[in-house]
């Protein structure tokens, strides 16, 4: 079977209708690899995002089980 790619309109349906801007923060920022140029259209190689799916999901996670970094000011004691 050959490689699924998705066109921009996929991948955006395919996160909750998220905005263009959104999927091109996520590439700057690392989360998703950016897509593959053909004739003047954006496409996503599917394999690749459910990779970043699955890493994402890791890292949430990790985070989860990790005790929190501090403790927010109202829920401190304050029994000084």
């Amino acid at each position: 079977m050959g490689t699924k790619f998705l066109t921009q309109a996929q991948v955006r349906e395919r996160y909750g209708n998220v905005s263009n801007m959104t999927i091109w923060r996520w590439i700057r920022a690392g989360r998703i690899k950016p897509p593959a140029l053909y004739g003047n259209r954006n496409y996503f190689e599917e394999a690749e995002l459910d990779e970043a799916d699955r890493r994402a999901k890791a890292e949430y996670r990790r985070a989860q089980a990790e005790p929190p970094k501090h403790t927010p000011p109202h829920l401190q004691n304050s029994s000084k």
